[in-house]
């Protein structure tokens, strides 16, 4: 499945969850999810998590209720949709983060981006605290301990 990656900031985002159910109820095609601003390593990391999700999902083997749901679950490697949505959601008083379009493009994301008060800014890095919320040590490759987190999603389904 394709998908997008905008990267955005804003005005603080008071209740992350009402922003994820509007979300879900905009009027475009595809499955949209936001993730906190420092919890992606590199565009492999999402696709691989994109690529895990999709498959788990069209298998019928997903744990989560929605595709975006099962998205944030294997981007955080656990089994538990409650600890995937602390680990790479919003969090409330976010000024930034990344919206994600499982079956959009990058067109249908920029026109979604002013209807919550987004605007379109560099994309984010992973921070010390996106590597801590994920449960990464300090040191060692990023992108691999990123992807052993995907890895480790499907393992534990």
């Amino acid at each position: 499945m394709g998908h997008a990656c905008l990267a955005w900031e804003a005005a603080l985002v008071d209740d992350p969850r009402a922003l994820a159910m509007a979300l879900d109820q905009a009027d475009a095609e595809g499955t949209f999810v936001v993730l906190a601003a420092d919890v992606l390593v590199s565009e492999r990391h999402l696709a691989s998590a994109v690529a895990m999700a999709t498959r788990r999902w069209e298998r019928g083997r997903a744990v989560g209720r929605t595709l975006g749901a099962e998205l944030m679950r294997c981007l955080a490697g656990s089994h538990h949709i409650g600890e995937a949505i602390r680990a790479v959601g919003l969090e409330a008083g976010a000024q930034r983060g990344w919206l994600v379009g499982l079956g959009a493009d990058e067109a249908t994301l920029e026109s979604l981006l002013p209807t919550f008060g987004f605007t379109r800014c560099e994309p984010h890095a992973m921070t010390e605290h996106g590597r801590a919320r994920l449960g990464l040590p300090s040191e060692g490759d990023l992108e691999r301990l990123a992807l052993g987190l995907v890895a480790e999603s499907d393992l534990l389904a």
